[in-house]
């Protein structure tokens, strides 16, 4: 049987090294600074005017959004997300995903620290490991930050489908979360069919948990040019349903935004599946607009 391509820690990792140590400095403050301005703008665009629409709900914090019969009752994403502004209590986010996060440099770490630091708060980010079935001791960023912190669950777990998030859930979100982005596709390739109701499965029960108090935001991901791409296709059209389906649940639309550049095979690493730096910049900062401005997700 032909498995879905996985990508090996140790050997990724030094490439990835090795392309940031042959960059500019001025290009290294520009990914960093999440692509500038400019280029994010006009990527970002393309994505709202092809991307699937999000709704999040007027209303106080509890309120809930009228959605289709079937979808989720949950919080609009924006409700949950305000509550970042009150720096005096901790905000929590739990990320549920695969291996496209799990790594520094990636949309996770690049994303959360831009928060963090945006916030003034310090970042404690709690990384998933698949042999532990657990998480590795916390990583401690922005330490001097005067605020309470912004933790991160980052229950990115390589080669896996929203299945193992719902499987393990009890361990990869230990506390109640202010918002969960879901970051699930690139490896349900095998059954496209399956990631809809498997979204559902998981969203819903962690609802079930934290009634009309938890946001929540899906990915649409990066395409992927190898043997999978027709399959991947299938994913990222039963996703785009899904998200219209539940329009609680904020669209964050990465596939769009990789298309939009024109080049979005050279925005992934050789295994034409995993993003490179420049392509984990542009994730994070599709992710960024998204949730700081959930009406134009």
């Amino acid at each position: 049987m032909t498995r879905t391509p996985e990508r090996p820690t140790r050997r990724v990792l030094p490439r990835l090294a090795s392309r940031w140590a042959t960059r500019t400095p001025v290009f290294k403050a520009t990914a960093l600074g999440i692509l500038g301005a400019g280029l994010v703008a006009s990527v970002l665009v393309g994505v709202a005017a092809k991307g699937p629409a999000a709704t999040t709900a007027a209303g106080g914090p509890d309120a809930v959004v009228a959605a289709s019969e079937g979808a989720l009752q949950t919080i609009g994403f924006g409700q949950a997300w305000n509550r970042i502004a009150e720096t005096d209590r901790p905000f929590v986010v739990t990320v549920l995903g695969d291996s496209t996060g799990d790594e520094p440099g990636e949309w996770v770490d690049v994303a959360m620290r831009q928060i963090a630091t945006e916030q003034s708060r310090p970042l404690i980010v709690h990384p998933w490991d698949n042999q532990l079935v657990g998480y590795l001791p916390e990583v401690l960023h922005n330490a001097g930050a005067p605020g309470a912190p912004l933790i991160v669950w980052n229950g990115s777990a390589r080669g896996k489908t929203p299945a193992y998030s719902l499987a393990h859930l009890a361990v990869m979100a230990p506390e109640k979360p202010d918002v969960v982005i879901v970051n699930h596709g690139l490896n349900n390739v095998r059954n496209p069919a399956d990631v809809g109701p498997q979204l559902t499965e998981l969203l819903g029960t962690i609802n079930r948990q934290w009634p009309t108090s938890v946001g929540y935001a899906a990915i649409l991901e990066n395409p992927r040019f190898d043997e999978w791409a027709s399959a991947h296709a299938q994913v990222i059209d039963t996703v785009t349903g899904w998200l219209h389906a539940n329009p609680t649940v904020l669209a964050i639309d990465v596939h769009s935004a990789y298309e939009a550049t024109g080049n979005a095979i050279g925005l992934l690493l050789p295994d034409h599946l995993h993003p490179s730096l420049e392509g984990s910049a542009l994730t994070a900062a599709t992710v960024l607009n998204a949730i700081k401005d959930p009406s134009e997700g």
